[in-house]
C-alpha cells in the first residue's frame, strides 16, 4: 500500500478506531506517489477519491435505507426488511464506517490544503467535511467529532459530542469556508474536481446551500440555539435572514445548473455503481405504493422517470405489511435506465431544495415575504425538480413537454399550506442522500400510514444505532453516549426510537 492509499486509512482510524480497507477508482495526484513525502501531497490529490468515494456511499445508502424508510420504494424479497424496520448492525455499521472514513480525509485534505496555502481548496474540504459530518450525526446524533481526527495526539478511543455542539462546529466551519473562497478563479488541477470542475463560484454556492439545509435542520431549535457570532450571536431564523438577504457575501444555488451532482462518465474508473446491476438484482426494491399514489393522482410526469409500470398501471408495494400479506404481482419497478445506469447521475444536492427550503422558510416566518413568496419558491422548486428531471430521462417518450408542466403546474398550484410545501419538497428528494429521512424526522411530513407489519414499536425509526464494535473498541465513551440518552429522554436508549436532538420527537419528549 503506498503512502497516499495508507494516509487514508490512517484517517479513518483517527475517527473510529476500526480497521477499514481501503480502496478507490482513481490514481494518485503525483505520477509517482511512492515517491512522495506525505505532507508534500497537493490537496488536488485527495479530491477525487473524497468526492467520488463519499457520494457513492450516499448512493448506495439512499438506495438501500432512505427510500425503504420513507416509502419511496418496498423491498419485494422475504431477507430485506427495512421497510418493515427490521435492521441489522451491520447496516449501523457500514453507514458509520462510510461517513466517518470521508469526513476524517476531508479534515486532512484541509491540513494539507494549508500547507500548501491554498484558500480555495482549503474550503472544498471544509465544505466536504460538513457534508460527511452532518451526514454522521444525522444518522446517529451524539458522535465523536473533537477528538475524531487526532491520532496523532495518539487518540484512538475519542470522546462523543452532543449533537447540539457539534451544530455549532459545523456552522462555524461553513463560515469559514465561505470566507476562504476566492470568486472569479479556478481551482489548480480542474480535472480532480468531479462536481464542478474547479468552479470556485459554484463551490461557493454549494456550501451556502449546504448552509441553509442545515440551517433548517435544526429549525425546532431556533429558540434554544444560538449561533456563534462574536459580541452577536444569531438565532437560527436571524441567520436565514441574513443570508437571505446577502446573496452577494452568500452566494446560494440559482440555477439548475449549480446543482452538486456526480455526473457519471459510464468509464470504468467513473461509472454509477448500480450500472453493473441486473434489471431483477437492481429492481429487488419496489415502487412503494405512498409515493406512487401523491404522484399519480395529479399525472405527475416524474413518476415515468422514477420508476417503470407494471402489468399497464402505476400500481405500488404497500410498505410495512406483513410478509404473508405482501403481494409484488404487478408491481411498479425503479427505473433502471434514469437511476441505475452506468452513466445515471447521483444528486448531492439540486436547486429545487433550495427553493422548498426557501418556501418552508417563508411560510414559517423565517425569512420575509409571507405567503407571496412561499408560493413563489414553492413553484421554482416545483418546475427547478422538473427540469433536472426532463435533462436525465434518456427517454424520449417521457418528453417533458411545456404542456405537461403547465398542466402539473396547475394541478399542484399553491394552496398556502405547509403540507403541500413539504410534500413536494418530498417528491422532489427522490435518490438524493437521507434528506426525505431528515425532513420526516423534523416535521413530520408528509404523513404517512406505518404498516401493521414493522417492528420498532411501529415507529418510524428516529436514528441508527452505535455500531457493535463502536462498542467493543470504545466502551467507556460509548457508555457515556448512551447514559446521555438515558438522561436526555424518557426510555432513552441506543435503539432506533430515540430521537436525535433536533427532531420534532426529541422536542416533543423534552416537554414531557
Amino acid at each position: 500500500m503506498n503512502k497516499f492509499k495508507r494516509y487514508a486509512c490512517i484517517a479513518a482510524l483517527a475517527f473510529i478506531a476500526l480497521p477499514q480497507a481501503c480502496t478507490h477508482k482513481f490514481g494518485e495526484y503525483d505520477d509517482n506517489p511512492n515517491e512522495m513525502p506525505l505532507w508534500s501531497l497537493h490537496p488536488a490529490g485527495m479530491m477525487e477519491m473524497l468526492i467520488f468515494s463519499g457520494a457513492e456511499g450516499l448512493l448506495n445508502r439512499t438506495y438501500q435505507l432512505n427510500g425503504e424508510l420513507i416509502q419511496y420504494t418496498a423491498s419485494g424479497t422475504t431477507t430485506n426488511a427495512y421497510h418493515r424496520y427490521i435492521i441489522p448492525n451491520g447496516v449501523f455499521t457500514s453507514a458509520w464506517n462510510n461517513h466517518a472514513q470521508w469526513a476524517s480525509n476531508a479534515h486532512h485534505m484541509i491540513i494539507l490544503a494549508q500547507n500548501a496555502g491554498d484558500k480555495n481548496y482549503e474550503a472544498v474540504a471544509r465544505t466536504m467535511k460538513v457534508l460527511y459530518v452532518s451526514t454522521l450525526t444525522d444518522l446517529f446524533g451524539d458522535i465523536p467529532y473533537t477528538e475524531a481526527f487526532r491520532l496523532d495526539e495518539n487518540i484512538t478511543q475519542p470522546r462523543f459530542d452532543r449533537q447540539e455542539n457539534i451544530y455549532h462546529e459545523l456552522y462555524e466551519e461553513l463560515e469559514l469556508a465561505n470566507s476562504l473562497y476566492r470568486p472569479g478563479e479556478t481551482l489548480e488541477f480542474p480535472s480532480k474536481d468531479l462536481l464542478y470542475g474547479g468552479d470556485v463560484d459554484k463551490w461557493k454556492k454549494f456550501n451556502n446551500s449546504l448552509y441553509l439545509r442545515l440551517l433548517m435542520r435544526l429549525s425546532n431549535r431556533d429558540g434554544d440555539f444560538w449561533i456563534s457570532g462574536g459580541d452577536n450571536p444569531m438565532s437560527i431564523n436571524h441567520k436565514m435572514q441574513q443570508i437571505f438577504n446577502d446573496p452577494v457575501t452568500y452566494p446560494v444555488f440559482e440555477s439548475v445548473d449549480d446543482a452538486a451532482i456526480l455526473r457519471y462518465t459510464g468509464e470504468s474508473q467513473f461509472e454509477n455503481m448500480f450500472g453493473s446491476y441486473t434489471d431483477a438484482s437492481f429492481n429487488g426494491r419496489k415502487m412503494a405504493e405512498f409515493l406512487v399514489n401523491v404522484m399519480d393522482r395529479v399525472n405527475d410526469p416524474r413518476l415515468a422517470s422514477y420508476g417503470v409500470q407494471s402489468g399497464g398501471s402505476w400500481t405500488g408495494m404497500v410498505s410495512g405489511m406483513p410478509t404473508q400479506e405482501t403481494d409484488n404481482s404487478g408491481i411498479a419497478t425503479l427505473n433502471k435506465d434514469v437511476l441505475g445506469d452506468y452513466t445515471s447521475p447521483y444528486s448531492i444536492m439540486r436547486y429545487d431544495e433550495v427553493m422548498f427550503i426557501w418556501a418552508e422558510a417563508a411560510i414559517r416566518g423565517m425569512i420575509s415575504g409571507g405567503q407571496t413568496a412561499a408560493g413563489y419558491y414553492y413553484e421554482n422548486g416545483l418546475m427547478a425538480s422538473l427540469e433536472y428531471w426532463d435533462s436525465v430521462d434518456p427517454n424520449p417518450d417521457h418528453a417533458y413537454t411545456d404542456a405537461k408542466k403547465e398542466q402539473l403546474l396547475e394541478k399542484l398550484s399553491f394552496n398556502g399550506t405547509i403540507d403541500q410545501i413539504m410534500e413536494q419538497k418530498y417528491v422532489a428528494l427522490f435518490f438524493v442522500g437521507y434528506e426525505a429521512w431528515n425532513d420526516y424526522r423534523r416535521t413530520g411530513y408528509p404523513v404517512l400510514t406505518i404498516g401493521s407489519g414493522t417492528a420498532n414499536d411501529h415507529i418510524l425509526p428516529r436514528r441508527l444505532g452505535y455500531p457493535s464494535r463502536t462498542q467493543e473498541t470504545n466502551p467507556v465513551n460509548y457508555a457515556q453516549a448512551v447514559a446521555v440518552l438515558q438522561n436526555t429522554y424518557i426510555n432513552g436508549a441506543d435503539d432506533m426510537k430515540t430521537p436525535v436532538w433536533w427532531s420534532r420527537a426529541a422536542l416533543e419528549l423534552s416537554k414531557q
